[in-house]
């Protein structure tokens, strides 16, 4: 797929046409092409998301979505080079089972079901999948980003301003960081201020130093290099960090981490943009 292609494959459309009201914030407009292709194009990295899942119940937004990510791979070989789609919630966990994606862009509102994008989160972590799960959405509500990123998501992602953000996204998560846009970080900290801190627990020294780069984004592989210690050790000391915290996933730690002092919010790393 070239560029001219691309782009008119995209002239006039809207990333989501559907039928719900405005009054209830559900549509979303206007949001055309927008993307630098220089941003497009990722320095090599030691880890590749290499599969994707893209659940959303409006057919057009998945067929936009998935015609950028084939775009993406275009520019990015190696990357995303399975593409599943998804149009209910007990389709995409079936297809997370099979199928193992790298990584699942996960609609949060599933208007044709009873469940919720993160109701079918928690079962997609009831079915043990490894993954990661990053949220789409019309609404930027404080109190939805901060269950969604308290839940364990990766990232939280404005559906109309998905195509800028989602380059810079691909790039933190493949280094197994969080992705927030500035506006979206500061409502989620802005609910994450007011929320008193639950969960006292006392963590070794190695153990500190493993959340520390935890939350500086550092893969195991890295915490590894620079504590000069095996990915095996590394991982006992992740998996009894979690024990402690009583959370099962690195964002949940991060989460946890911040909240309660383990670290303060400078040091950890939240990609922006």
């Amino acid at each position: 797929m070239n560029v001219s292609h691309f782009k008119r494959l995209f002239k006039g459309e809207t990333m989501v046409q559907n039928a719900v009201s405005l009054e209830q914030n559900m549509m979303v407009k206007n949001a055309t092409l927008d993307f630098d292709l220089k941003a497009m194009r990722q320095p090599s990295t030691p880890k590749l998301l290499k599969s994707l899942l893209i659940a959303d119940d409006d057919p057009r937004y998945r067929k936009a979505l998935k015609a950028f990510v084939e775009f993406y791979h275009h520019m990015n070989p190696g990357w995303f080079q399975q593409i599943w789609e998804a149009d209910r919630g007990q389709k995409c966990i079936e297809l997370a089972i099979a199928n193992q994606p790298s990584l699942i862009l996960l609609d949060l509102e599933f208007l044709s079901e009873n469940e919720s994008g993160l109701d079918i989160f928690e079962r997609l972590k009831q079915t043990g999948y490894k993954g990661k799960v990053a949220i789409i959405s019309g609404y930027n509500d404080s109190n939805l980003v901060f269950k969604a990123m308290k839940s364990g998501a990766c990232g939280y992602l404005i559906k109309d301003k998905i195509t800028v953000q989602l380059p810079s996204a691909f790039k933190g998560w493949a280094r197994g960081r969080i992705y927030l846009d500035e506006e979206v970080t500061t409502r989620f900290f802005s609910v994450f201020n007011r929320c008193d801190p639950t969960i006292k627990t006392s963590l070794t020294t190695r153990e500190s130093e493993v959340l520390q780069l935890l939350v500086n984004g550092d893969s195991n592989q890295e915490m590894a290099d620079q504590l000069y210690i095996t990915i095996g050790t590394v991982k006992a000391h992740l998996t009894s960090i979690f024990n402690k915290l009583q959370v099962t996933s690195r964002t949940q730690a991060i989460v946890i981490a911040v909240k309660t002092g383990l670290v303060t919010i400078e040091e950890a790393e939240f990609e922006e943009r």
